[in-house]
């Protein structure tokens, strides 16, 4: 599966309430946007590795009166504030929650830009998971990181399904985990609100508990149609 897109790129899940630039006192340190060049009203950004420019832009517009924002050769320039007064700024601007998931919505497309990353509060997850013929709980022992956002995470089973693959998911196994994500031809639906959901598995690290909820293996690695750091 091919999974990439030129308009978001950003691990939502994982970004969500981190500030594009932080504050220690009056100097500002990086967040999600880790340097830059000012020149007049003319300030070019650049985001950390993992973040999507595009996203970061669209954060910016939405969240700093008096400014345009837009992507430039994979950085973000913005015009309208002086650095010193735009980085300030920058520091009330937040990646995460509903803010982001309409972002999203909108790169991608979609009329529904009223739904969120909070669409899948911790209700509907429990509901999800309730069903133990097809979900498992397990630790994270190692995550390999591709392009974003292809990852394949090894989960050893802590819990196993009762279903079918009872045998080869048993407890204390090795899983290698693929996310699914929705696609829209070559390019990720960020729109999706499981997709939004599993982007934060390309962030997970070594000794995360997961829940999995999981389909079909294709050469020993699973989809993990949805997976959540719990």
């Amino acid at each position: 599966m091919v999974m990439a897109s030129a308009l978001v790129a950003l691990p939502l899940a994982a970004l969500a309430g981190e500030a594009l630039v932080k504050m220690d006192g009056d100097k500002p340190t990086p967040g999600v946007v880790t340097a830059w060049s000012g020149s007049g009203t003319k300030v070019e950004l650049t985001v950390k590795d993992g973040a999507d420019a595009k996203m970061v832009a669209d954060a910016i517009q939405a969240g700093v009166d008096k400014v345009k924002a837009k992507v430039q050769g994979g950085k973000v320039v913005v015009t309208g504030k002086a650095q010193d007064e735009l980085l300030k700024a920058l520091a009330g601007v937040e990646l995460g929650g509903e803010d982001i998931g309409a972002l999203a919505q909108a790169a991608a497309g979609t009329d529904d830009a009223g739904s969120s990353l909070r669409a899948k509060k911790a209700g509907d997850l429990a509901k999800l998971f309730a069903d133990q013929a097809t979900t498992l709980v397990g630790k994270v022992t190692a995550v390999e990181p591709g392009k974003f956002p292809e990852v394949v995470v090894t989960v050893q089973v802590l819990r196993a399904p009762s279903g079918p693959e009872a045998n080869t998911l048993r407890k204390g196994a090795k899983i290698k985990f693929k996310p699914v994500y929705k696609m829209k031809g070559p390019a990720v639906e960020f729109g999706d609100e499981d997709t939004q959901q599993n982007l934060g598995a390309y962030y997970l690290r070594a000794n995360d508990q997961v829940r999995v909820k999981f389909g079909k293996s294709n050469q020993g690695t699973y989809e993990a149609i949805v997976i959540d750091r719990s």
